[in-house]
């Protein structure tokens, strides 16, 4: 509350004689007690020129013109991979390297400029909305001119006043001095800030608002003493000094940079905070960065390949030197003399190295990374996901996969699982209960309603006091919304505006609010009545309660009215008698599955207020760093000995869907915890209702008094379950084979136990794992994080968390993935999300089809695109038989070089990209399918080197037999087939192998992967033709002048391009085919049943 006089420090809107020439009396002392901030910012206005503040100009970009190359080049080459690379093209280009340099260094130069590009595309964008934003017009108040002039938002600095209007945003954080509004009222939409879509009330000081004038605001003196620049969006201290005037200032009077004005036709603030120093700026990080399982996973074969790499090179450079070492003498037209044999060795490995580099393939980041944006794309077009024309969204591809191996899913309940529509469907007032769950409360002619308009019955007192309360103990706010043309409440909590609609229905309606007053209306007789708010004592988590002392307008009396969670509340209640008997009715709103407040008051008399009032004010004005948890004492030492008013039963109800989402989510082997603040009989119900809690399922409640009672509940159950014994392998066998399936119910309490001592820690984890569900309730948004932590760091199972609320952030970015909801508690949630849906039940099609899809998809890519590139390095391998381990190449220098980025990246991006071993309807009826991702079926070292031996097994073919034919025939000139004939030949028969190769393991052909195929043959004829011509021969390699020709007519090798493919896919055949046959897994059953219906399998 502000004051109205500019000569009283405290309290203006008490008319009361007494009271405020007692608080007159109490100015000189109290004002030299309010102490100077610790390190403040100090502004005097006007603004003195040598005082040096940042200037308003932001930057969000990550790169200049000059920076972008190398700091983009140095970002890169913090990939492991990359260095690699680096070090292969270093070595290409010395004496001993086998390859043409061009070969490596040009397709590793792409690569990097590949990614560079990409960098400095979304830069480009980062500086074309840094330039609109700084270059945003804005109004300042010229004092010299004594006129408003428009400057650009980049120019704007400290102590500038700056004019606001309607519909613009803030472009720094400013100390609100007036509005348009004779009560000094602004209203901010703070989504861009903190995610929410509720207007937020602002109100000016009230000093400045009566008295500004823009022609005479050159004759003003102030001082603002405020923080620091700093990050926090919930506290800031401020005292505001104007003339002999000092008061303190709070969020209210904020106005942040990044808000938006709304429903005010103008605004003036003084700028305190410009450009990197205001809070939208400090808070814009981004979030933590994850990283996929396959991806890890991936990153350690390619060690087990390097590995073999390095292996096969000083095997080889072993080789080579006993070669040299035995050989030498009989090859004295090659200078194979060597004085050191050590350095011999040392230059075979640096040759082999360089010459099978491309066993790592260079390309697959890249090609990886465009599959993956294909995918997510793929995610945002299904139509199945669109809900108020709003699809789902994949704000992070590079975990498309991770979808497909989801074993602990963490839910928010409130607006994720709930529909966040409070109604008011019940109240208890004076030990009766009003209301019925079927209908809406307080409409005309219902029960409640006819006793709150007949003054006579014996009831009415109660109710009028309940409904009076409601309408006046809220943080509600009302909204004239130009459009509709009416007033609209707004609420930061659905909850509150619940509440407030149902006073109004009953009969007593809120319309107003200024500062230090809140004016209701008489729905019946229109009469309005005015009552002043003296003090607030806001809500916070750890409070978990809210009060405001007012002063009755009927009685002249202050009294205090809160509400609140009833496990904060029964205490401060004095009535025993009332606690008990709330209990029980609060249980049975509980097992309806309703939420509830309670609310209490009690009358204070004058001085008690007084003497309270002149400590808050004190501490309100100070720059404690204990500030907050003082106001809290404070407010906890005035929140005594309440008298019960009543309480308020509302209901959310279940979005659409959700009951029938959980089953198949947990069928698919997958626990679900839900993390709620509901207390422990509502979180039970909706778990009951949305399949959480089943019919047959054996409950377990942790909940508990004591650390000591939850330590032996958990013993009872190490010792009926063998918890402590048993590895996660063998509890998740026990879990199958349990009779009941169990579900978890813990308090917030308990859990803080729980996760304090690492012993309970653990038996809890594996109680939760052997489990198919948890229900923790009165959790905090720091335990739902924890909770998430927990599952995390006890093993290496993937966890999803989603939420919609600004509460959930926490536990969405501790997760490996994260899931926004956009529902009606802001954005927040979405901005820290990996990705986006509109409903919860949305979540079974992302998971169970779209994520399964995604797992097989990139895992199966991976294996191929290592595969194709083991085949075409071990046929250059057996080439180290025939030329002394010299470490020659084989190919021609353009064919390996055009294999991945020309021939064969493509072709398989695509196939997988629409490979579908079964439909989503089929994915999600049978959600046991689901587990393949879990258990890493389709990525694992033994898969891998499955494909690693076929591979090696097609490059033998593609070497062998070619060699050998040419051994025995000759061309049309009666010669011996050279060299280069020879291999352009094998690598011809690879490139028709891994073709076949991909036909075979595609489960989803279509018209688009036939083509594809196909295509890419042709293509790569094409291109060795027009390579193989004089003219582009001699600038890319001499040697190929008429190869391509010379082995195009040849029938010999038609025969064998032909014919040989076929032999050497017939291990694959014989494999795939057995598998199917002798031991099908559940994919395969279930694709053979949606072809026959009828089809038994004998296991």
């Amino acid at each position: 509350m502000k004051s109205s006089r500019k000569d009283d420090l405290f309290v203006s809107d008490l008319d009361n004689t007494k009271l405020e020439g007692n608080y007159m009396e109490t100015q000189l002392k109290a004002y030299p007690i309010v102490p100077s901030f610790t390190d403040a910012r100090i502004i005097k206005y006007p603004i003195s020129p040598s005082e040096k503040f940042l200037t308003n100009a932001i930057s969000t970009s990550k790169y200049s013109l000059i920076t972008w190359a190398p700091k983009s080049l140095l970002w890169q080459f913090r990939r492991v991979a990359n260095v690699y690379f680096l070090i292969i093209s270093i070595l290409s280009a010395q004496y001993f390297s086998p390859k043409n340099p061009f070969t490596m260094a040009g397709t590793f130069a792409a690569v990097l400029v590949f990614t560079m590009l990409k960098e400095a595309y979304e830069d480009y964008f980062r500086h074309k909305q840094d330039k609109a934003v700084n270059s945003m017009k804005c109004h300042k108040l010229d004092i010299e001119k004594k006129d408003i002039v428009d400057i650009e938002s980049k120019n704007i600095k400290v102590g500038d006043i700056l004019c606001v209007k309607n519909g613009e945003y803030m472009p720094a954080d400013l100390v609100f001095l007036a509005s348009s509004d004779k009560k000094g009222l602004g209203f901010v939409n703070t989504m861009n800030l903190d995610g929410e879509v509720n207007l937020k009330e602002k109100v000016a000081i009230d000093m400045t608002n009566k008295i500004f004038d823009v022609e005479e605001v050159q004759e003003w003196k102030f001082e603002i003493e405020c923080d620091q620049p700093n990050m926090s969006l919930v506290k800031w201290n401020c005292n505001f000094s104007f003339g002999t005037n000092k008061e303190p200032l709070s969020l209210k009077q904020l106005l942040l940079r990044g808000t938006s004005l709304q429903n005010t036709e103008f605004v003036y603030g003084a700028v305190i905070y410009t450009g990197q120093e205001s809070k939208i700026m400090l808070n814009s990080k981004q979030a933590p960065s994850k990283a996929s399982n396959v991806l890890k996973r991936m990153n350690m074969i390619l060690y087990t390949v390097f590995g073999f790499q390095i292996s096969l090179c000083l095997l080889l450079a072993g080789l080579s030197v006993n070669w040299q070492d035995n050989q030498a003498e009989k090859h004295s037209y090659i200078d194979l003399s060597s004085s050191d044999l050590g350095l011999a060795y040392f230059i075979q490995v640096l040759t082999y190295l360089v010459a099978y580099s491309h066993l790592i393939p260079i390309s697959l980041y890249v090609a990886l990374e465009i599959l993956k944006l294909a995918i997510a794309f793929m995610i945002g077009q299904d139509l199945d996901m669109f809900y108020n024309n709003k699809p789902a969204v994949c704000r992070s591809s590079d975990l498309v996969e991770e979808l497909g191996q989801v074993e602990f899913i963490f839910s928010d309940k409130t607006g994720t699982l709930t529909c966040n529509e409070m109604e008011f469907r019940k109240c208890e007032i004076n030990g009766k209960i009003y209301g019925d769950s079927k209908r809406t409360f307080g409409f005309k002619g219902s029960y409640e309603y006819e006793i709150f308009h007949n003054p006579s019955h014996k009831e009415y007192k109660h109710l009028r006091t309940f409904f009076e309360f409601m309408a006046v103990c809220h943080s509600v706010f009302p909204a004239h919304d130009k459009e509709q043309g009416k007033i609209v409440l707004q609420a930061s909590s659905p909850d509150e505006l619940a509440l407030v609609e149902a006073s109004k229905n009953i009969g007593i309606s809120f319309f107003e609010r200024s500062e230090g007053k809140i004016r209701l209306k008489e729905v019946a007789t229109d009469d309005e009545i005015e009552w002043d708010i003296l003090v607030e004592i806001p809500f916070n988590s750890d409070r978990k309660r809210m009060s405001v002392i007012v002063r009755n307008p009927h009685t002249k009396q202050y009294i205090l009215m809160t509400k609140g969670a009833d496990s904060m509340m029964l205490p401060l209640l004095e009535n025993l008698y009332e606690k008990e008997n709330l209990g029980n009715v609060l249980m049975n709103f509980a097992v309806e599955g309703l939420r509830t407040l309670v609310m209490a008051q009690r009358e204070i008399n004058e001085r008690e207020f007084e003497a309270w009032y002149l400590k808050w004010k004190n501490v309100m004005m100070s720059n404690d760093p204990n500030k907050e948890t003082k106001l809290d004492q404070l407010g906890s030492e005035i929140e005594i000995n309440l008298e019960l008013v009543g309480c308020s039963a509302i209901e959310d109800k279940l979005q659409d869907g959700v009951p029938e989402a959980i089953e198949l989510l947990m069928s698919a082997n997958i626990r679900v915890w839900v993390l709620t603040g509901d207390k422990e009989e509502t979180a039970i119900e909706i778990g009951k209702s949305c399949n959480l809690l089943q019919q047959y399922m054996e409950v377990i409640k942790l909940s508990s008094q004591s650390s000591e009672e939850i330590s032996e509940k958990l013993e009872r159950l190490n010792s009926s379950y063998k918890l402590s014994q048993c590895t996660f392998q063998i509890l998740d066998q026990n879990k199958k084979k349990l009779p009941k399936k169990l579900g978890i119910v813990i308090d917030g309490l308990t859990l803080s136990w729980v996760l304090e001592n690492p012993n309970l820690k653990s038996l809890f984890f594996k109680l939760g794992f052997l489990s198919s569900s948890c229900i923790c309730c009165r959790v905090s948004p720091a335990q739902k994080a924890q909770v998430v932590n927990l599952a995390k760091s006890s093993g290496k199972w993937v966890t999803l968390s989603i939420g919609d609320g600004a509460n959930d952030v926490s536990m969405i970015q501790e997760a490996h993935i994260g899931v926004g909801i956009s529902g009606k508690e802001g954005a927040q949630a979405v901005q820290a999300s990996d990705f986006a849906i509109t409903q919860f039940r949305f979540l079974r099609k992302l998971v169970l089809a779209h994520g399964r899809w995604a797992y097989k998809r990139i895992t199966w890519f991976v294996c191929y695109y290592f595969y194709k590139n083991i085949a075409v390095v071990l046929t250059e391998l057996w080439f180290a038989l025939f030329n002394g381990f010299s470490g020659q190449i084989y190919f021609l220098d353009w064919l390996p070089m055009l294999y991945n980025s020309f021939w064969t990246s493509w072709p398989c991006m695509i196939t997988y990209l629409l490979e579908q071993d079964l439909d989503s309807e089929r994915s999600l009826k049978y959600p046991a399918l689901y587990t393949a991702g879990q258990k890493n079926l389709y990525l694992n070292i033994k898969r891998f080197w499955l494909w690693v031996g076929l591979g090696i097994w097609h490059g033998s073919v593609s070497f062998w037999i070619p060699i050998t034919m040419s051994q025995q025939s000759m061309n049309n000139d009666g010669d011996i087939n050279n060299l280069w004939w020879v291999s352009t030949l094998s690598f011809s028969l690879i490139i028709h192998i891994i073709t076949l190769k991909l036909y075979i393991e595609n489960m989803h052909w279509n018209y688009y992967s036939l083509i594809i195929g196909i295509l890419s043959v042709l293509i790569y004829y094409l291109t060795i033709i027009v390579l193989n011509t004089d003219s582009i021969s001699k600038v890319f390699q001499n040697e190929a002048r008429g190869v391509v020709y010379s082995m195009l007519g040849n029938g010999t090798a038609w025969i064998v391009l032909i014919i040989v493919p076929l032999f050497a896919v017939i291990p694959d055949f014989l494999i795939s085919c057995s598998h199917a046959v002798f031991k099908p897994n559940a994919v395969q059953k279930h694709r053979l049943l949606a072809i026959n219906p009828n089809k038994v399998f004998i296991e």
